[in-house]
């Protein structure tokens, strides 16, 4: 039998980054899962992806999400 294991809180922020989504929508009950299209919007194949893609790509989104962030105070 196989345990489902848990996230770790690091392992969150790093999806909420590549997915360019605040980690607090992403744990919210009333959250609606995004719809994710049959053929990948990016143009990249999961066989052509190395590990430091997927890094470089949550790296372009914590500075997307930190510039909306920024923004969002700017106008409060």
């Amino acid at each position: 039998m196989f345990r489902k294991k848990e996230p770790t809180l690091n392992e969150l922020e790093r999806l909420s980054d590549f997915y360019v989504m605040d980690l607090y929508d992403m744990m919210d009950d009333n959250f609606e899962k995004p719809v994710i299209p049959n053929k990948p919007i990016h143009g990249l194949r999961h066989d052509e992806v190395s590990k430091q893609d997927f890094d470089s790509i949550a790296q372009f989104g914590r500075i997307i999400k930190n510039y909306q962030k920024m923004k969002r105070l700017e106008l409060a």
